[in-house]
């Protein structure tokens, strides 16, 4: 198979992969050893993004791709983190998320946001947005990590990658059933993947009486503020490059 081949097959899966139930992927899977690729499918949320991943191209050719990247992926969290480089100083950080933006967004996108960067670690923060669709289930947004983790570990296999647990905003409390069983499984799956490490940054961000602190969030109670970016650095600090 030539390269060229391999990406229209790894695009053709990406998209299925977005409009698809697991079982519909890997049967498509099969169709397309067997009988190659015909057509691809429409992914309905690629306009929402056009401008983010123009940007991130305009940025890349005035200022280029360090190697040895740490590669940050996702939604706002990431997108407001304004001092992530001064943050990590000594890295090579370079931030590719996107504010609204779901896992699915991020697949579709991959060989805008991550493939061009040979990173040497990345970074995932989704399922603040996800989970809050009523048509999106844990197992389906757990099937997504699954995937854009065996993407990065497929094109990148000496990169290691970091997940972290999906943060409880106070705004969103109607949502933390469903997060705090997507961040056990993202634990589960890490613990059993030797090239992906877990962040659970949900207990440092809740008080004593166990609900969130809100002292760490800006006053939509959805975004962090400083003091929670804080917290995240050092977090985070530990596990990168390590």
């Amino acid at each position: 198979m030539s390269l060229v081949e391999y990406d229209y097959i790894h695009f053709y899966l990406c998209y299925l992969k977005i409009l698809s139930s697991m079982k519909k992927f890997y049967l498509a899977i099969i169709f397309l050893l067997i009988y190659g690729i015909t057509s691809f499918a429409q992914y309905p949320r690629a306009e929402l993004w056009k401008e983010d991943i123009r940007s991130f191209a305009i940025e890349d050719s005035l200022y280029g791709r360090p190697k040895d990247v740490v590669l940050f992926i996702g939604s706002s969290t990431f997108t407001r983190w304004t001092t992530i480089k001064e943050d990590f100083p000594g890295l090579n950080v370079i931030n590719r998320g996107f504010g609204g933006s779901v896992l699915t967004d991020v697949i579709y996108y991959y060989d805008e946001v991550v493939r061009p960067y040979r990173p040497s670690q990345v970074v995932i923060y989704e399922g603040d947005n996800d989970l809050i669709e009523p048509t999106k289930s844990v197992e389906e947004f757990f099937e997504d990590i699954i995937t854009i983790t065996r993407l990065i570990h497929i094109h990148f296999p000496e990169a290691g990658i970091i997940l972290v647990s999906i943060k409880p905003s106070p705004s969103r409390a109607q949502f933390f059933p469903k997060y705090t069983q997507a961040n056990q499984l993202m634990k589960a799956y890490a613990e059993k993947t030797a090239y992906i490490d877990f962040v659970d940054i949900w207990p440092a961000m809740l008080k004593a009486d166990g609900m969130p602190n809100e002292d760490l969030f800006l006053h939509d109670m959805l975004h962090m503020n400083e003091k929670g970016y804080r917290l995240w650095t050092d977090a985070l600090k530990v596990h990168l490059q390590k």
